[in-house]
């Protein structure tokens, strides 16, 4: 599995960092909504693209495939459709793999900007 997440594309890694820093920080029940604001907050950090809701979702379902995450759709009613997101691998060394890659790795002094997120 470390292989795997070792030769994701860049925008890959950034969402699956994401979901990681969500698990890290007690979130249950991870929606691609807050998978896609804390993207988008890293990928202003490290100076990234950043893609659309719609490709981040479909990026999800990649790394869904892969069995790195596991995302079930779930149905909110009238307030639409999500994707409940959880880590199906360990989170502290895939959280390594992630950080060893070059352009991730400055993202290390950006956690207490994303966990001040949940202090609100």
């Amino acid at each position: 599995m470390v292989e795997v997440v070792r030769t994701l594309p860049t925008q890959s890694k950034i969402v699956l960092f994401a979901i990681i820093l969500l698990e890290k920080n007690g979130v249950r029940n991870i929606n691609t909504g807050e998978v896609f604001n804390i993207y988008k907050n890293l990928c202003e950090e490290i100076d990234a693209d950043v893609l659309t809701q719609r490709r981040v979702t479909d990026l999800i379902s990649e790394l869904d495939m892969l069995g790195i995450v596991n995302a079930v759709v779930v149905s909110k009613g009238r307030y639409g459709r999500t994707k409940e997101i959880s880590l199906s691998v360990p989170t502290d060394e895939t959280e390594a793999v992630l950080l060893s890659d070059s352009r991730l790795g400055d993202i290390e002094d950006v956690q207490p900007f994303v966990q001040a997120r949940f202090d609100n």
